[in-house]
Protein backbone atom coordinates (compact mmCIF):
# COMPACT_ATOMS: atom_id res chain seq x y z
CA UNK A 1 0.00 0.00 0.00
CA UNK A 2 1.00 3.75 -0.55
CA UNK A 3 2.78 5.65 2.81
CA UNK A 4 -0.10 8.17 2.59
CA UNK A 5 -2.36 9.74 5.27
CA UNK A 6 -5.26 7.35 6.25
CA UNK A 7 -8.29 8.57 5.40
CA UNK A 8 -9.82 9.75 8.55
CA UNK A 9 -6.99 11.68 8.96
CA UNK A 10 -7.84 13.40 6.30
CA UNK A 11 -11.16 13.92 6.89
CA UNK A 12 -9.95 16.00 10.08
CA UNK A 13 -8.13 18.41 7.96
CA UNK A 14 -9.76 19.17 4.83
CA UNK A 15 -13.39 18.46 3.24
CA UNK A 16 -12.40 15.27 1.48
CA UNK A 17 -14.15 14.99 -2.57
CA UNK A 18 -15.60 11.62 -3.74
CA UNK A 19 -16.48 11.46 -7.35
CA UNK A 20 -20.14 11.25 -9.00
CA UNK A 21 -21.95 8.59 -11.08
CA UNK A 22 -21.03 5.85 -12.43
CA UNK A 23 -23.72 3.48 -13.99
CA UNK A 24 -25.06 6.23 -16.12
CA UNK A 25 -21.62 7.19 -17.24
CA UNK A 26 -21.51 3.34 -18.61
CA UNK A 27 -24.85 3.45 -19.87
CA UNK A 28 -23.22 6.59 -22.23
CA UNK A 29 -20.55 3.78 -23.23
CA UNK A 30 -23.31 1.42 -24.35
CA UNK A 31 -23.86 -1.08 -21.62
CA UNK A 32 -27.06 -2.70 -22.32
CA UNK A 33 -30.22 -2.81 -19.81
CA UNK A 34 -30.38 -6.28 -17.80
CA UNK A 35 -26.09 -6.63 -18.03
CA UNK A 36 -24.84 -6.01 -14.52
CA UNK A 37 -22.07 -3.09 -14.61
CA UNK A 38 -19.67 -4.63 -12.85
CA UNK A 39 -19.30 -7.21 -15.39
CA UNK A 40 -17.61 -4.46 -17.33
CA UNK A 41 -14.85 -4.71 -15.23
CA UNK A 42 -13.89 -7.72 -17.24
CA UNK A 43 -15.28 -7.51 -20.22
CA UNK A 44 -14.31 -3.58 -21.01
CA UNK A 45 -11.78 -2.36 -18.05
CA UNK A 46 -10.90 0.39 -20.02
CA UNK A 47 -14.02 2.41 -20.29
CA UNK A 48 -14.06 1.73 -16.73
CA UNK A 49 -10.86 2.82 -16.08
CA UNK A 50 -11.22 6.17 -18.24
CA UNK A 51 -13.99 7.22 -16.04
CA UNK A 52 -12.11 6.90 -13.01
CA UNK A 53 -9.53 8.40 -14.21
CA UNK A 54 -11.74 11.27 -15.25
CA UNK A 55 -12.84 11.32 -11.70
CA UNK A 56 -9.11 11.89 -10.32
CA UNK A 57 -8.20 14.40 -12.76
CA UNK A 58 -11.68 16.46 -11.92
CA UNK A 59 -10.10 16.92 -8.36
CA UNK A 60 -11.77 13.59 -7.09
CA UNK A 61 -9.48 12.34 -3.81
CA UNK A 62 -11.97 8.89 -4.07
CA UNK A 63 -13.51 6.99 -6.55
CA UNK A 64 -15.09 4.43 -6.01
CA UNK A 65 -14.33 0.88 -7.56
CA UNK A 66 -17.68 -0.15 -10.19
CA UNK A 67 -18.92 -2.69 -7.59
CA UNK A 68 -22.09 -1.28 -6.16
CA UNK A 69 -24.24 -4.50 -7.61
CA UNK A 70 -20.87 -6.72 -7.33
CA UNK A 71 -22.81 -9.32 -4.28
CA UNK A 72 -24.35 -12.46 -4.48
CA UNK A 73 -27.24 -11.64 -4.40
CA UNK A 74 -27.36 -8.63 -6.32
CA UNK A 75 -25.32 -10.92 -9.58
CA UNK A 76 -27.63 -13.69 -9.23
CA UNK A 77 -30.19 -11.99 -10.31
CA UNK A 78 -28.32 -11.66 -13.45
CA UNK A 79 -27.26 -15.09 -13.46
CA UNK A 80 -23.68 -13.79 -12.75
CA UNK A 81 -23.84 -15.07 -8.54
CA UNK A 82 -20.91 -16.91 -9.11
CA UNK A 83 -18.39 -13.93 -10.21
CA UNK A 84 -18.31 -12.26 -7.13
CA UNK A 85 -14.65 -12.72 -6.80
CA UNK A 86 -13.82 -12.22 -10.29
CA UNK A 87 -15.79 -8.66 -10.76
CA UNK A 88 -14.83 -7.37 -7.38
CA UNK A 89 -10.97 -8.01 -7.69
CA UNK A 90 -10.93 -6.99 -11.25
CA UNK A 91 -12.70 -3.86 -10.18
CA UNK A 92 -9.74 -2.57 -7.41
CA UNK A 93 -7.09 -3.52 -10.24
CA UNK A 94 -8.59 -1.52 -12.50
CA UNK A 95 -9.08 1.63 -10.40
CA UNK A 96 -5.94 0.96 -8.32
CA UNK A 97 -3.60 1.13 -11.22
CA UNK A 98 -4.33 4.77 -12.37
CA UNK A 99 -5.05 6.09 -8.47
CA UNK A 100 -2.42 8.88 -7.96
CA UNK A 101 0.06 8.85 -5.29
CA UNK A 102 -2.40 10.87 -2.73
CA UNK A 103 -5.93 9.52 -3.97
CA UNK A 104 -7.96 6.71 -2.09
CA UNK A 105 -9.85 3.47 -3.85
CA UNK A 106 -12.79 2.90 -1.62
CA UNK A 107 -14.50 -0.47 -2.06
CA UNK A 108 -18.40 0.13 -3.36
CA UNK A 109 -21.33 -1.81 -1.58
CA UNK A 110 -24.69 -1.52 -2.50
CA UNK A 111 -27.97 -2.47 -1.39
CA UNK A 112 -28.30 -6.61 -2.49
CA UNK A 113 -31.73 -5.44 -4.30
CA UNK A 114 -33.61 -7.61 -1.68
CA UNK A 115 -36.05 -7.30 1.12
CA UNK A 116 -36.95 -9.16 4.64
CA UNK A 117 -40.14 -10.26 5.03
CA UNK A 118 -42.88 -9.09 4.56
CA UNK A 119 -42.05 -7.98 1.59
CA UNK A 120 -39.61 -10.56 0.01
CA UNK A 121 -38.07 -13.72 1.65
CA UNK A 122 -34.44 -13.29 2.94
CA UNK A 123 -32.73 -13.40 6.31
CA UNK A 124 -30.50 -11.12 8.27
CA UNK A 125 -28.30 -13.90 7.65
CA UNK A 126 -28.60 -13.64 4.03
CA UNK A 127 -27.29 -10.36 3.92
CA UNK A 128 -24.69 -10.46 6.25
CA UNK A 129 -23.22 -13.85 4.47
CA UNK A 130 -23.71 -11.99 0.64
CA UNK A 131 -21.87 -8.71 2.26
CA UNK A 132 -19.08 -10.68 4.25
CA UNK A 133 -18.13 -12.33 0.54
CA UNK A 134 -17.96 -8.82 -0.95
CA UNK A 135 -16.25 -7.06 1.68
CA UNK A 136 -13.72 -9.85 1.98
CA UNK A 137 -12.69 -10.04 -1.36
CA UNK A 138 -12.76 -6.33 -1.74
CA UNK A 139 -10.14 -5.83 1.56
CA UNK A 140 -7.90 -8.78 0.10
CA UNK A 141 -7.86 -6.57 -3.41
CA UNK A 142 -6.49 -3.65 -0.90
CA UNK A 143 -9.35 -1.08 -1.14
CA UNK A 144 -8.77 1.71 1.16
CA UNK A 145 -12.11 1.32 3.08
CA UNK A 146 -15.53 0.46 2.38
CA UNK A 147 -18.13 2.86 1.28
CA UNK A 148 -21.44 1.37 2.01
CA UNK A 149 -24.35 3.35 -0.04
CA UNK A 150 -28.10 4.21 -0.90
CA UNK A 151 -29.11 1.55 1.62
CA UNK A 152 -33.08 2.40 1.86
CA UNK A 153 -33.38 -0.72 4.42
CA UNK A 154 -31.79 0.35 7.84
CA UNK A 155 -31.25 -3.12 8.94
CA UNK A 156 -29.76 -4.27 5.51
CA UNK A 157 -27.66 -1.53 6.58
CA UNK A 158 -26.64 -2.77 9.57
CA UNK A 159 -26.00 -6.67 7.99
CA UNK A 160 -23.31 -4.39 5.77
CA UNK A 161 -21.93 -2.40 8.89
CA UNK A 162 -21.41 -5.87 10.73
CA UNK A 163 -19.62 -7.89 7.94
CA UNK A 164 -17.67 -5.45 6.94
CA UNK A 165 -16.45 -5.14 10.84
CA UNK A 166 -16.27 -8.54 10.81
CA UNK A 167 -13.80 -8.89 7.73
CA UNK A 168 -11.04 -6.33 8.33
CA UNK A 169 -9.94 -3.10 9.90
CA UNK A 170 -10.99 -0.66 7.53
CA UNK A 171 -12.83 2.43 7.60
CA UNK A 172 -16.34 2.02 6.87
CA UNK A 173 -18.17 4.95 5.58
CA UNK A 174 -21.97 3.82 5.56
CA UNK A 175 -24.60 6.32 3.48
CA UNK A 176 -28.69 5.81 3.58
CA UNK A 177 -31.18 6.99 1.44
CA UNK A 178 -33.96 9.33 2.68
CA UNK A 179 -37.07 11.00 1.14
CA UNK A 180 -38.15 14.56 2.51
CA UNK A 181 -41.26 14.75 3.91
CA UNK A 182 -43.62 16.76 5.41
CA UNK A 183 -42.94 15.46 8.61
CA UNK A 184 -38.94 15.49 8.30
CA UNK A 185 -36.38 12.73 6.59
CA UNK A 186 -36.85 9.34 6.63
CA UNK A 187 -36.35 5.84 4.63
CA UNK A 188 -39.02 4.03 2.76
CA UNK A 189 -39.44 1.78 5.37
CA UNK A 190 -40.03 4.35 7.75
CA UNK A 191 -36.67 4.84 9.38
CA UNK A 192 -36.28 8.46 11.33
CA UNK A 193 -32.33 10.21 10.97
CA UNK A 194 -32.15 9.34 14.44
CA UNK A 195 -32.71 5.74 14.23
CA UNK A 196 -30.45 5.28 11.60
CA UNK A 197 -27.46 7.41 12.98
CA UNK A 198 -27.46 5.87 16.32
CA UNK A 199 -27.82 2.28 14.82
CA UNK A 200 -25.00 2.50 12.46
CA UNK A 201 -22.68 4.50 14.31
CA UNK A 202 -23.34 1.09 17.45
CA UNK A 203 -22.62 -1.20 14.69
CA UNK A 204 -19.43 0.22 13.93
CA UNK A 205 -19.51 2.85 11.26
CA UNK A 206 -16.84 5.22 10.99
CA UNK A 207 -18.48 8.02 8.97
CA UNK A 208 -22.60 8.46 8.31
CA UNK A 209 -24.89 10.22 5.80
CA UNK A 210 -26.43 10.14 2.66
CA UNK A 211 -27.05 9.72 -1.39
CA UNK A 212 -29.54 9.29 -3.64
CA UNK A 213 -32.67 10.20 -4.17
CA UNK A 214 -32.57 13.83 -2.77
CA UNK A 215 -31.48 16.49 -5.07
CA UNK A 216 -29.22 18.38 -3.95
CA UNK A 217 -30.62 21.66 -2.66
CA UNK A 218 -33.17 18.79 -0.57
CA UNK A 219 -30.24 17.68 0.98
CA UNK A 220 -28.80 20.97 2.38
CA UNK A 221 -31.09 20.93 5.35
CA UNK A 222 -30.28 17.28 6.30
CA UNK A 223 -27.33 17.75 6.92
CA UNK A 224 -27.63 19.47 10.54
CA UNK A 225 -30.50 16.72 11.47
CA UNK A 226 -27.41 14.42 11.00
CA UNK A 227 -24.97 16.39 12.86
CA UNK A 228 -27.42 16.93 15.95
CA UNK A 229 -26.91 13.11 16.46
CA UNK A 230 -23.27 12.30 16.12
CA UNK A 231 -20.13 13.80 16.14
CA UNK A 232 -19.10 11.16 13.23
CA UNK A 233 -18.29 12.44 10.38
CA UNK A 234 -20.72 13.26 7.35
CA UNK A 235 -20.97 12.08 4.25
CA UNK A 236 -23.21 13.56 1.25
CA UNK A 237 -23.60 12.67 -1.99
CA UNK A 238 -27.18 13.49 -3.74
CA UNK A 239 -28.85 13.61 -6.88
CA UNK A 240 -28.29 16.24 -9.54
CA UNK A 241 -31.96 17.08 -8.92
CA UNK A 242 -35.01 14.76 -9.98
CA UNK A 243 -35.20 12.32 -12.76
CA UNK A 244 -36.75 13.44 -15.77
CA UNK A 245 -37.81 11.99 -18.84
CA UNK A 246 -37.20 13.49 -21.81
CA UNK A 247 -37.74 12.07 -24.93
CA UNK A 248 -37.30 8.81 -24.10
CA UNK A 249 -34.26 9.31 -21.79
CA UNK A 250 -33.85 10.04 -17.94
CA UNK A 251 -32.04 13.72 -17.54
CA UNK A 252 -31.29 15.12 -14.42
CA UNK A 253 -31.65 18.86 -14.95
CA UNK A 254 -29.51 20.37 -12.15
CA UNK A 255 -26.28 22.26 -13.51
CA UNK A 256 -23.15 21.76 -12.14
CA UNK A 257 -22.88 25.40 -11.60
CA UNK A 258 -25.76 24.83 -8.82
CA UNK A 259 -24.70 21.22 -7.40
CA UNK A 260 -21.43 22.81 -6.27
CA UNK A 261 -23.15 25.86 -4.42
CA UNK A 262 -25.53 23.24 -2.89
CA UNK A 263 -22.47 21.21 -2.17
CA UNK A 264 -20.79 24.43 -0.29
CA UNK A 265 -23.42 25.18 1.38
CA UNK A 266 -23.71 21.30 3.03
CA UNK A 267 -20.22 22.18 3.69
CA UNK A 268 -20.95 25.30 5.73
CA UNK A 269 -23.43 23.10 7.41
CA UNK A 270 -20.90 20.53 8.86
CA UNK A 271 -20.40 18.04 5.85
CA UNK A 272 -16.95 16.74 5.65
CA UNK A 273 -17.08 14.23 2.57
CA UNK A 274 -19.19 15.39 -0.89
CA UNK A 275 -19.72 13.80 -3.61
CA UNK A 276 -22.26 12.98 -6.39
CA UNK A 277 -24.67 10.65 -7.40
CA UNK A 278 -27.05 10.10 -10.20
CA UNK A 279 -26.68 12.63 -12.74
CA UNK A 280 -23.26 13.56 -12.00
CA UNK A 281 -20.11 13.24 -13.81
CA UNK A 282 -16.49 14.90 -13.58
CA UNK A 283 -17.63 18.16 -14.45
CA UNK A 284 -19.65 18.20 -10.87
CA UNK A 285 -16.24 17.08 -9.45
CA UNK A 286 -14.87 19.71 -11.20
CA UNK A 287 -17.26 22.81 -9.31
CA UNK A 288 -17.24 21.12 -6.36
CA UNK A 289 -13.39 21.51 -5.93
CA UNK A 290 -13.65 24.92 -6.88
CA UNK A 291 -16.29 26.07 -5.24
CA UNK A 292 -14.70 24.47 -1.78
CA UNK A 293 -11.48 25.83 -2.32
CA UNK A 294 -12.98 28.87 -2.80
Amino acid sequence: MRNKKHILDLVKERVVILDGAMGSLLINQGLQIGIPPESWNVTNPEKVQKIHLNYYNAGSDVVLTNTFGGSRLKLSAHNHGERVEEYNIKAVEIAREICPEEGYVAGDVGPSGKFLPPVGKVTLDDFEETFLEQTRTLANAEVDFFFIETMVDLKEAESAVKAAKRTSNLPIFVSITYKKTKRGYFTIMGNSVDQCVNTLRKAGADVIGANCTLSSNEMIDLIPQIRQFTDLPIVAKPNAGKPQLIEGKTVYLTSSKDFAEDIFQMVEKEADIVGGCCGTNPQFIEKIVQRVKR
